[in-house]
Formats: structure tokens, sequence, C-alpha cells
């Protein structure tokens, strides 16, 4: 069903999820057009049009139930589907992963991790054990795993990839800065922390006639 959304629409609606799961959490029950389009800066009719392209109605002078946002979105990215996950590289940012609580809110569920260093192989780490990266072959499709988490330096990042993808992997969080070739039917989500950087920094100059002061 997402395929045959915009992405500029499955972008505003990731964001109204996040919106509407906040809104639960406080105890809130309606969300209105208007305050939406505010937060999302764009025009309320969008979100109206976003919102009726889902199946989501709005109470006329209240505006949408949130728990229906809520439920709607959830089925829609299938947040209740449980994902088996697999993370490669435990290095900090790795280890910050594993450590995580929140993916179990989004059916997200790491079942197992790999690294290249022997002293954190054999290990659980967040309750994860960690296998050496040259069992990805035997343990991968012991666990059914269908995603899996990039947490590894670029330069060996494609290698690995072309391995899960073998493997049956078909969706790809990808935290390394390579840029990965994946055949078609594969999901790729890049989160490369180095180019997220550089572009707030180039938005923070504005135009450039405020460069940052000299030292």
């Amino acid at each position: 069903m997402l395929k045959r959304i915009p992405p500029s629409t499955v972008q505003r609606l990731v964001l109204c999820y996040s919106l509407a799961r906040r809104a639960l959490d406080r105890g809130e029950v309606y969300l209105k057009s208007q305050d939406i389009a505010v937060l999302l800066r764009v025009d309320e009719t969008q979100i109206r049009k976003d919102m009726a392209m889902v199946g989501i109605g709005g109470v006329q002078k209240r505006g949408y139930p949130v728990e229906v946002i809520v439920r709607r979105l959830e089925d829609l990215f299938a947040l209740r589907v449980e994902k088996l996950s697999a993370l490669i590289g435990v290095g900090n940012l790795g280890r910050a992963l594993l450590n995580y609580p929140g993916f179990s809110r989004y059916g997200v569920r790491i079942v197992c991790a790999f690294d290249t260093d022997p002293e954190k192989v054999g290990r659980e780490i967040g309750g994860v054990l960690v296998y050496p990266l040259e069992a990805l072959e035997e343990v991968i499709p012991r666990f059914g795993v269908q995603m899996a988490i990039l947490a590894i330096p670029p330069y060996s990042a494609q290698e690995v990839v072309d391995v899960l993808i073998g493997l049956g992997v078909r969706g790809i969080w990808n935290f390394s800065s390579a840029l990965l070739r994946v055949p078609e039917g594969v999901a790729v989500r890049n989160e490369c922390l180095e180019s997220g950087l550089l572009l707030l920094l180039h938005e923070m100059r504005g135009d450039g006639r405020v460069p940052f002061p000299k030292k």
C-alpha cells in the first residue's frame, strides 16, 4: 500500500505519526489540521489531503481523533508486525543502538549482532549476543532476519550488504557513509551522521553572508 502513496506524502505521514504519538501520550483526544500544518510547515489543505488519502476522517470543529491517527498509521507502516533485525558493528554507535529501548514501539527487535573484535564476540550487549562477522551466513538464516542495521566503516559496508541480501535481508538501515548499491526490492535508508552534520553547518551559514566567526 505504501508504494501507491507519493514519497512526499509518506514523509509527512511519518511526522504526523510522531505528533500523534506524543499527543496520545499527553492524553490529547484531537489534533487540528491547522496545528499539524504549522508544525510541519505546509499548507493546511495538504494535511487534509494526506489524511484523506489514508482514510483518516476528521470531526468538524474538533479535528482528527488522535487514537485513529495512531492506529491507522501503525497499520500503514506495519508497526505492529515484528521485524527481526541484525546489527552489524558493535562500536560506540552500535552499542547505543543495542541498548536503545524504543525500537519495540516500531516492531523492530534486534536478535543478533556481529563484530570483528574478538573482545566483543561472545558477549551480550543489551541482551543481544555478539557473533563474529564471518558467522553471518550461518546466523542470519537461523534467526530469520529481515532487516540489518549497519554501523560499520564505509570501506566494508558494500561487501557485507551483498552477503546480507544474498541471505534474504530486504531492509538496510545504513549508518555508514557508504553509498550502497542494492537490487530492486531491497529498501535502504541512509542515516549518515557526517552528511547530516555538513547539511546542518551549511544551513547555519544561510546564504554565506554571515560566516562563522574566525578564531
